[in-house]
């Protein structure tokens, strides 16, 4: 059985980071910290060796050319939470990631994706959280966002990615997100709702409803900020296309 103190610096920041994003591939994990695929593979190869992560990976994914995905064995939880000195409602949830459903693991790639997207784009001292590591803090909306962001400048966006939801759950939570605003427990100004969107056309037409709703409730643009973009434009696009539901078509920095 590994013992923490067996571990490496590096192996112990790969776990925390295998904790943060749920799910991890060795082509994502290389991009995430700029090392070479090879490098990425052998490191994720040293935690498995120690039985701290699980693989998975079927045959019919080499036709696809898709890679085995890794997550924290039963094990690796214990480990990580001794590391980051979490409690137990922290990592409860984690401990049944083996039963993980394909929707669940896609959205956590697509959040890894972003991640690294917005982090090039921002100054290098920023933070950047995920719904695993803000998830036991009562100060953020009851359905946290995927991301967290914050400048060393004090900027702050909350990053909610919805490329497979429905028009109404979306809404849903754009309105939760406004009336939390409302209330008094967040210091200074309130974060940037930034959603993220399967494609355009998704990001258009709520951006459009989110105006009406400004509107409707009295609120101006120097008050509430609610921008949008989509998976394609942000992950692969040379401007990562957020646009505020004040001016739906003109494009806008994340945190400005």
């Amino acid at each position: 059985m590994a013992d923490t103190i067996r571990l490496t610096k590096q192996q112990q920041r790969l776990l925390k980071l295998v904790y943060k994003f749920r799910f991890i591939t060795a082509p994502s994990l290389a991009k995430l910290l700029s090392i070479r695929h090879d490098t990425a593979y052998e490191s994720l190869q040293s935690l498995l060796k120690l039985e701290l992560i699980e693989r998975v990976y079927k045959q019919s994914w080499r036709i696809d050319r898709k890679p085995a995905y890794y997550y924290l064995s039963k094990q690796g939880v214990t480990t990580v939470k001794k590391l980051l000195e979490l409690q137990d409602r922290a990592v409860n949830s984690i401990y049944n990631d083996f039963r993980a459903s394909q929707d669940f693991i896609q959205e956590c790639f697509n959040n890894l994706e972003c991640y690294i997207s917005i982090k090039q784009k921002l100054p290098e001292d920023t933070i950047i959280r995920t719904k695993t590591e803000i998830n036991r803090f009562k100060i953020f909306p009851k359905q946290r966002p995927e991301l967290y962001v914050k400048t060393a400048s004090g900027h702050e966006a909350f990053i909610i990615i919805v490329p497979d939801k429905l028009p109404y759950f979306v809404n849903k939570r754009r309105d939760e997100y406004i009336e939390h605003s409302e209330e008094e427990g967040w210091r200074g100004a309130y974060p940037t709702m930034a959603f993220v969107f399967k494609d355009s056309r998704s990001k258009l037409g709520f951006l459009y409803k989110a105006q009406k709703k400004l509107e409707e409730l009295g609120y101006e643009e120097n008050e509430i900020s609610i921008v949008a973009t989509d998976l394609k434009q942000l992950t692969h696009g040379e401007n990562p296309g957020w646009s505020n539901a004040f001016n739906p078509t003109k494009y806008v920095n994340l945190l400005s």
